[in-house]
């Protein structure tokens, strides 16, 4: 009995003994394990600030690339401003200089309008229905409160420069001598020679007397030739025949080089 007591009693001190052997160990693991843990939660910290931190830089990289675009499109902006500003300035400019222009422009059309007239009245009777139709709508033009200033000084110019053509070439037209019919040799402004249908009577325009003239015989010949040339059934030649000195259409005549002229797309003041 006495043997079983110590046998137990020696395994109960073993007992206690590996007991107290095993706890610092025990504790060593535990301690690892939770310096294991730390460490893992550490790096998962570390893990989630290194993607804050790579977040924050792109966007700090995205914010400035925008703000270097937007001092860009400011640069543009005040560029553009600064360029509007130069052109509303030069609008103003030109307004001032219209409105200047067009005080100092309409009165001269109106002389030219007059001088217009009265070269008609004083030249020779040649298409006498259209260069009065055409005085009558440049005139009524003149005084259309809807039409430009660019428009009336167009129109004004295209009918002098044609008033300017008729003094160059030749040019046939039929007209009235008394009762008679004949046809009319224009030669450009000096002069104007008539010939009946059947080629028997020649006449001549007298600028002084203001009507027609019996021409001589001889020019029948001239006038009926002058009158193929400028229908072109006969090539050019020269011709000879008596001219009276012109009236004085020098002022009308350099309008071609002394006028200014109108850019086709203007519809301000020239």
């Amino acid at each position: 009995m006495k043997s079983i007591i110590a046998v137990v009693g020696i395994v109960g001190a073993l007992h206690v003994h590996g007991a107290a052997a095993q706890d610092p160990v025990d504790r060593a693991l535990g301690t690892a394990e939770r310096a294991q843990r730390d460490a893992a939660a550490s790096q998962k910290r570390i893990d989630q600030l290194d993607d804050q931190t790579r977040a924050l830089l792109e966007r700090y990289r995205a914010a400035t690339w925008q703000a270097q675009q937007l001092t860009v499109f400011a640069e543009q902006l005040e560029a553009i401003a600064e360029r509007q500003e130069e052109e509303k300035a030069s609008l103003r400019r030109q307004i001032d200089a219209m409105q200047r222009t067009e005080a100092e422009l309409m009165p001269l059309m109106l002389r030219m309008l007059d001088t217009f007239e009265a070269l008609i009245a004083r030249d020779l009777p040649f298409l006498e229905t259209e260069r009065q139709e055409r005085l009558s709508q440049v005139t009524q033009l003149m005084s259309d409160p809807e039409a430009s200033l660019a428009q009336k000084y167009r129109r004004l110019l295209e009918a002098y420069q044609i008033e300017i053509d008729y003094g160059q070439g030749l040019d046939a037209e039929r007209g009235q001598v008394g009762e008679r019919t004949i046809d009319i040799l224009r030669v450009g402004r000096l002069a104007l020679y008539g010939l009946t249908l059947d080629g028997r009577e020649a006449f001549r325009w007298d600028r002084e007397a203001g009507e027609w003239q019996p021409a001589d015989s001889g020019l029948r010949r001239t006038i009926r030739q002058g009158l193929r040339m400028a229908r072109d059934t006969a090539p050019i030649a020269l011709m000879k025949l008596p001219v009276e000195a012109p009236v004085d259409v020098g002022a009308i005549e350099s309008l071609e080089g002394a006028l200014p002229t109108l850019d086709d797309n203007a519809e301000g003041t020239p």
